[in-house]
């Protein structure tokens, strides 16, 4: 797990839809892109996670609407797990745990590179889906391309190629989902607060076999990746949050 830092609203929470600003009339976020079978993508060992990239720069797919402020383009998705599947994700939902999250990182437009988006108030906007993994379950199959790319990287520093519909299987998480937004921070250092979280509330069921495959990455110490997800960090009831209803979409770019 990752140390805590004592900040105004540092990342992950506790997301309690009784505490929640209930939304029904959201301008609608639109995901943009984000399945177009163009693009090269990657897969890393990044000695801490899985993280999955599009090396072609040329083509981004990006977020807009909904609660953000600006256009915000794909930077990279990444993994967070536990030990077993009791535990791994880092936004809880009324209290209970998931067994993973999954986190689309984004970038506002108005900065010219993510690095320079980092420590703005309105730098980054990172999606979250949150993974349920079931004992003798079935393989989640639009993940399963992922999955199996993760015997490649099993050392530290390795990387992969994957296919480049590798984000596809996010069509199905975003429509007619719900999603909690607020204002935190990075769960990784160096704990930026310039994150508007989009937490989807209804978690996806994957097979253990897939959950374990991840835990089989190696470290930079060369030990197992057993567990990388931070702990609830900031009280609920000390932030701003809102639970929107219903307005998401996907649109195929015609770029």
């Amino acid at each position: 797990m990752q140390r805590s830092v004592s900040r105004a609203v540092q990342s992950p929470v506790c997301l309690m839809q009784s505490q929640a600003q209930i939304v029904d009339d959201a301008a609608p976020l639109s995901f943009v892109g984000h399945w177009d079978d163009r693009g090269i993508a990657t897969l890393t060992n990044s000695g801490q996670s899985a993280v999955l990239k599009l090396s072609n720069r040329s083509y981004q797919p990006f977020v807009v609407g909904g609660p953000l402020t600006g256009v915000y383009v794909f930077e990279q998705l990444h993994f967070h797990w536990g030990p077993d599947d009791t535990v791994g994700c880092e936004h809880l939902i009324d209290g209970r745990a998931h067994s993973m999250e999954a986190h689309l990182v984004h970038y506002n437009t108005r900065y010219a590179s993510y690095d320079e988006a980092l420590d703005k108030d309105d730098g980054l906007a990172v999606a979250a889906f949150l993974l349920d993994a079931q004992h003798n379950g079935v393989d989640w199959m639009p993940l399963q391309p992922l999955v199996h790319a993760l015997g490649r990287i099993q050392h530290p520093g390795t990387t992969t190629s994957v296919p480049s519909d590798c984000l596809r299987w996010l069509t199905g998480l975003v429509l007619d989902r719900h999603y909690y937004t607020y204002r935190g921070s990075l769960t990784t250092s160096p704990y930026q607060e310039s994150v508007t979280w989009l937490v989807y509330s209804a978690p996806v069921l994957i097979s253990s076999h897939q959950s374990d495959t991840f835990r089989r990455l190696l470290s930079s110490s060369l030990a197992p990746i057993a567990s990388n997800f931070r702990p609830v960090q900031t009280p609920f009831n000390v932030f701003r949050l809102v639970f929107v209803r219903d307005s998401v979409r996907m649109v195929q770019s015609k770029l």
